[in-house]
């Protein structure tokens, strides 16, 4: 933890014109993005159930009466 420390001060206390700060803060925003990617799938997806039970209306479907109309 220290070593991230010691090189996060380093690039704070370098000298960099515009260019090279774009250029950081691009690497950040990807290794971020990256990052959140690389965690979104790597997590668990949950599944949706769709015509379960109270799905219906009242009364059911007209499917599920036959002679109704």
């Amino acid at each position: 933890m220290q070593e991230i420390k010691v090189q996060v001060s380093d690039l704070l206390n370098k000298q960099m014109d515009r260019q090279d700060f774009l250029k950081h803060v691009a690497i950040g925003l990807v290794a971020l993005t990256g990052a959140s990617t690389a965690l979104r799938l790597l997590s668990p997806k949950q599944h949706t159930v769709d015509g379960g039970y109270g799905s219906a209306a009242y009364g059911g479907s007209e499917d599920s009466q036959p002679g109704r109309r």
